[in-house]
């Protein structure tokens, strides 16, 4: 899904719906300039069974989706497959919706929070 984070970088973001967290790549939030809280930290459970520390959490970091403004907790990792991953937290948030299409598409919908 493409998003703007940060209110300047457009980014490909992967939507999760297996995850408990928003995970932002390291790269990405320098990028960004937001500030982080390293207080906030914890270990993320790969999905091939590993184990990623995490650097600290970017809060109230601003993700933008078609025009509306939201707001999601991501934690830090230093290295991942993607640079932005909207897990269950935010999808709940946004009240988002998919719909599979037949040629195998999918819409997906997102309500301002």
């Amino acid at each position: 899904m493409e998003v703007v984070v940060g209110g300047k970088i457009n980014e490909m973001a992967l939507l999760d719906e297996g995850s408990e967290i928003v995970v932002i790549r390291r790269d990405l939030w320098e990028e960004t300039g937001h500030g982080v809280n390293k207080e906030r930290k914890m270990v993320m459970e790969t999905a091939n069974g590993g184990k990623e520390a995490m650097a600290g959490c970017a809060e109230y970091l601003k993700i933008e989706v078609g025009g509306i403004q939201t707001y999601a907790h991501a934690f830090i990792v230093p290295h991942a497959p993607f640079r932005l991953l909207l897990g269950r937290p935010w999808q709940r948030n946004v009240r988002l919706q998919r719909n599979e299409r037949p040629d195998g598409g999918v819409d997906v919908t997102v309500h301002d929070p």
